[in-house]
């Protein structure tokens, strides 16, 4: 059970920094960082890091809140771009996932990734 636990967090994980590349405003990149943030630390959290998730969760999401509070108070825009305003930013999103299920689906068939 903690194995897939682990699992859905790495996809998360992975989903989240996706999400960040294709960058279409600073908000909805802050956001993905603060998931990809929370899943990191889950993950350390479950492999027995209790100590070193919690202080990272509390000292790295601390100053992402800084950061991007202060990116956003500069960078606002009325209206922001989201991941389907632009064809490029929802082409590369959307080649991320896919490129990550095959991933997924090829190690799930039982082949090794050195």
């Amino acid at each position: 059970m903690a194995m897939y636990i682990v699992f859905i967090m790495s996809t998360i994980f992975v989903i989240s920094l996706v999400g960040v590349s294709s960058k279409p405003s600073p908000i909805y990149g802050g956001l993905g960082l603060i998931v990809g943030g929370a899943m990191g630390c889950g993950i350390v959290f479950s492999f027995g890091g209790s100590f070193l998730g919690l202080m990272v969760f509390l000292i790295y999401l601390g100053g992402m809140l800084v950061v991007f509070g202060y990116t956003t108070a500069m960078a606002t825009e009325q209206y922001p771009e989201v991941w389907v305003s632009n064809k490029v930013v929802l082409g590369g999103f959307v080649l991320g996932l896919v490129l990550e299920l095959l991933v997924v689906l090829y190690i799930l068939e039982g082949g090794k990734v050195n």
